[in-house]
């Protein structure tokens, strides 16, 4: 029997061991933290409406259409897919953006591979300390940015293998199209640096009408027939909207949400805005260092590295700097520059451990500090997950929902009074309608015990009311039709008749 050889074995085991490591982040106590009152709820509400009842094509919101979503469907459709396999849980709604992230690794060190083994694994290694995405917006939450960041990513290494084969453009205008039909506008972004590179390094002008055709064909058929069949359903309506606010609002500044100046990302992510020291600085020194090692090398660099190098570079700079200079900014607008500076990170990081002029004892300290610093963030990502709070009134809807006194009201209409005393706060908030319609298949209807007292007939149908403890206790001989159905520290479950 032939001995194993351990030169060839070294690195798939490595890359094994780091996209596993990357999909424990990703999936570990992924259904703890409350579900997101803003992005994330509004998707997991419009998914499960849509697989329950709905039309796969307009997304609703609490059963009426809904103008505040105003993406295309196809990120509700992964949070089916997580429900079809998972049931209507928190886990089902969060597991394609972590599904997403892990494939996303995956391609990058295959991609990566090709500077060698060594870089591959690095690349893998910096995705893993992605920390504000494994925190916020992506990764663990159900909202659209993980698989949008990851057709963004596939689309832009198809896009640097063009040259390679030509049909690599077919499959970067498709994953563009589909792109649009997850994050819609931001899409955009894709075309722009694809254009850019194409025009810069000669490809265009190999094109044929055959090419164009074709390309067009797989860029836009995706988005039309998704738009033809949302033009039955509403018209024009959605499509204005979409412009109005996803574009006009959130460039011009009209949205009035989210102002920040220029350098909002440069700052956060670069700077001390952030409070402290980012990878993704670290990442940008290592980047930096290699620019000034390699110099010479790169000023000899062949045709084809060079046009490599350019689409990295596009990839970097390109939405970093278009965010940058719309006046609405959000953190997560700029994930899809963070993937490629942490992959080349990688690759300079390894191209800077074999280079020999260094010097085997600055080698060793330059790992030894890159063991350091993957250790520390991986593990400020592990801290921060362990340390995600939960939600008293969430955590109620679901023990009521999962309760055999309760069993006989799945599906019924559900009330709420917060308890604050305002009117406001009797109608239900975003990520609470999720969890109702989720786990009790409840319907929500907002007005609570003001709305209950309204009526002046009652038409003997038995609903849910959770509410404030203190609020019971004074309306209880009122409202209540039996005793409590759940329990919390602050809110009270009752069954009402309405």
């Amino acid at each position: 029997m032939k001995m194993i050889n351990k030169k060839m074995i070294w690195y798939p085991v490595l890359f094994v061991l780091l996209i596993g490591l990357i999909a424990f982040l990703s999936f570990y106590k992924l259904d703890v933290k409350y579900v997101d009152p803003w992005d994330e709820a509004r998707h997991g509400v419009n998914a499960y409406e849509m697989a329950n009842g709905g039309s796969l094509i307009q997304s609703t919101y609490m059963r009426q259409a809904d103008y505040y979503n105003l993406k295309p469907p196809l990120s509700m459709y992964g949070i089916m897919l997580g429900m079809a396999v998972f049931g209507n849980t928190v886990f089902a709604l969060r597991f394609y953006a972590a599904l997403s992230y892990v494939i996303l690794a995956i391609c990058i060190g295959l991609f990566a591979k090709r500077y060698g083994k060594l870089e591959s694994l690095l690349a893998v290694a910096f995705l893993a300390v992605n920390t504000t995405a494994f925190q916020a917006h992506m990764i663990r939450s159900g909202d659209a940015d993980s698989l949008y960041v990851l057709l963004f990513t596939l689309a832009m290494l198809c896009m640097m293998k063009i040259r390679e084969n030509a049909g690599y453009s077919y499959v970067c205008a498709f994953l563009f199209a589909l792109a649009f039909l997850t994050k819609s506008y931001h899409a955009g972004l894709i075309a722009v640096i694809g254009g850019i590179y194409l025009l810069l390094t000669g490809e265009l002008k190999k094109w044929k009408a055959k090419n164009w055709l074709l390309f067009f064909a797989f860029a836009l058929l995706p988005i039309l027939l998704w738009a033809a069949a949302r033009y039955r359903i509403d018209g024009l309506t959605f499509f204005r909207k979409m412009w109005e606010v996803d574009v006009l609002g959130r460039t011009d500044g009209t949205l009035q949400n989210n102002i920040a100046p220029f350098s909002y990302y440069l700052s956060y992510y670069f700077g001390a805005a952030s409070g402290k020291v980012t990878p993704y600085l670290c990442a940008l020194v290592v980047c930096l260092i290699a620019v000034f090692v390699f110099a010479p090398d790169i000023r000899q660099m062949g045709k084809e590295k060079k046009r490599e190098l350019l689409g990295w570079a596009l990839w970097i700079i390109v939405p970093l700097l278009a965010f940058s200079a719309v006046s609405n900014k959000l953190l997560w607008y700029v994930y899809p520059s963070l993937v490629p500076l942490l992959a080349l990170a990688g690759i300079c990081l390894g191209r800077l451990l074999k280079e020999k002029k260094l010097g085997i004892w600055l080698r060793a300290l330059t790992a030894a500090v890159g063991i350091f610093i993957f250790v520390f963030y991986a593990g400020s990502v592990l801290q921060t997950i362990d340390r995600q709070g939960t939600n008293e009134f969430q955590e109620l809807v679901k023990t009521v929902a999962k309760s055999d006194e309760a069993q006989d009201l799945a599906g019924c209409t559900a009330f709420v009074d917060y308890g604050s005393g305002e009117e406001s706060e009797e109608n239900w908030s975003q990520q609470d309608v999720f969890l109702a319609e989720a786990y009790g298949d409840y319907t929500c209807v907002n007005g609570g015990i003001t709305y209950l007292l309204s009526r002046d007939t009652q038409e003997g149908k038995t609903g849910i009311l959770f509410l404030n403890r203190e609020t019971y206790r004074e309306m209880a001989s009122v409202i209540a039709a039996g005793a409590p159905l759940g329990q919390s520290e602050h809110y009270v479950a009752v069954p009402v008749v309405y």
